[in-house]
Order: structure tokens, then C-alpha cells, then sequence
């Protein structure tokens, strides 16, 4: 309870400098919050400080280009980035999702800004609905669903016994949608290895050989 209060508090110190104070320009007090939680976080581990900084670079990154450009949806776009990039190297695939959103939207804020034709905006409304409500398919469709939902029960029951082993919750093995997103890209090394990030070579062999497995194993 007392990190998030601390993170929440941080947050609070860190929007009144970047947004309302006038010693500095936004953007240097963003990129002095980012780095000063990122060095923070070398230091304790402690994730939140993690997501924090990267995001607040990431703003910080987007609000000097807004400022030398005078268009302020680049802020959100440096944030969505910041938030992308963390969602990779500590892989949170719903992050990537988030962070990808968050500079998409600042692009069309940046779009309206310059004067773009209203229908830019409806374009990609339509396009995102049509992302949202596509008919359920991709790499796995070949293959059938029994081989999916195969992998997926594997990489669950592999998860749980690691948590077991390691004496922690499944989560800190391996989120969900890690679970879900590994099951669904099936045997594919490289991506493997992309979605678990450095430092869990031992975890990707074994994810490896789980995923090699037959579906009827």
C-alpha cells in the first residue's frame, strides 16, 4: 500500500512541475522525473517506477518536439511510445496495445491540429471497428483450435508449477495475455524470445519445448 501511495504521490509532484510549473519548460522537468524513477528503479526493482519513468520520457521526448513544433499531440505520442517501449522490454503485450492506442490517438489530435479534413478522423474510427469486431482468425486458423487451446492449457499448467517452484504468484512468472499471446504465436523462436524480454533465457527454452510439443502431448 505505501509504494502505490508513494507512486500516486510521485505522479502528483511530477504533473504540478511538468504542467503547471514555469521554472523550467515542461519537458525538461518530464525528462528529469522519467530519468530520476528509472535511475530509482536500477536501484529498488520495483516495476512501478519502471512504467513511471518510461512513460514520463517517453511524454517528456514528445513535449520538446511539441514545443518546437507547436503541435501539442505530440505529447501523447511521446507517451503512447514511452509506454509501447516498456510493454516490450518488460513484455506486457496489453501495454504494447495501450501504449501503440495512446500515440495513435496523439497522431490524430497532431492531424486536427494542422487542419486535416474531419473525415481523417472518421477513417479511423471505422478502421479501429473494424479491427475490433473482425471475425476471429490469423496464424492459428490452419492449424485448428485444438492445437491452440492445447498450448494454452500446457503454458498454464507449466506457469503454475513454475510459481510453485519459485514460491511466487503466476503473474510474476507470466501474465495472461503473456499466456495467451505465446499459445497463439505457437513455435516461433524469435518471437518468443521478443515477447519474454532479456535476462529469461531458461524460461524461453522451456517455453520452447513446451510449445514444440504435439498438440495431443
Amino acid at each position: 500500500m505505501e509504494a502505490w501511495l508513494g507512486l500516486f504521490l510521485y505522479w502528483l509532484g511530477a504533473l504540478y512541475l511538468a504542467l503547471v510549473h514555469p521554472l523550467l519548460p515542461g519537458w525538461a522537468w518530464g525528462l528529469g522525473v522519467g530519468g530520476l524513477a528509472l535511475a530509482l528503479y536500477l536501484r529498488r526493482r520495483d516495476e512501478g517506477l519502471f512504467w513511471t519513468g518510461m512513460v514520463w520520457a517517453g511524454w517528456a521526448i514528445g513535449a520538446a518536439f511539441a514545443d518546437l513544433l507547436g503541435l501539442a499531440g505530440l505529447k501523447l505520442v511521446g507517451a503512447g511510445l514511452g509506454l509501447f517501449l516498456a510493454g516490450d522490454l518488460h513484455p506486457r503485450p496489453e501495454a504494447r496495445s495501450l501504449g501503440l492506442a495512446l500515440a495513435l490517438a496523439g497522431l490524430l489530435v497532431g492531424l486536427f491540429e494542422v487542419g486535416a479534413a474531419p473525415w481523417v478522423g472518421a477513417a479511423l474510427l471505422v478502421a479501429g471497428l473494424a479491427l475490433l469486431y473482425r471475425p476471429p482468425g490469423g496464424s492459428d486458423a490452419g492449424a485448428g483450435a485444438p492445437g491452440l487451446e492445447a498450448r494454452y492449457r500446457r503454458l498454464l499448467a507449466w506457469r503454475k508449477a513454475e510459481a510453485e517452484r519459485r514460491g511466487t504468484t503466476v503473474d510474476a512468472v507470466l501474465s495472461d495475455a503473456a499466456v495467451a499471446e505465446l499459445a497463439r504465436i505457437g513455435d516461433d523462436p524469435e518471437a518468443l524470445r521478443r515477447l519474454l524480454g532479456r535476462g529469461r533465457e531458461a524460461d524461453a527454452r522451456a517455453i520452447e519445448a513446451i510449445l514444440r510439443e504435439s498438440p495431443r502431448g
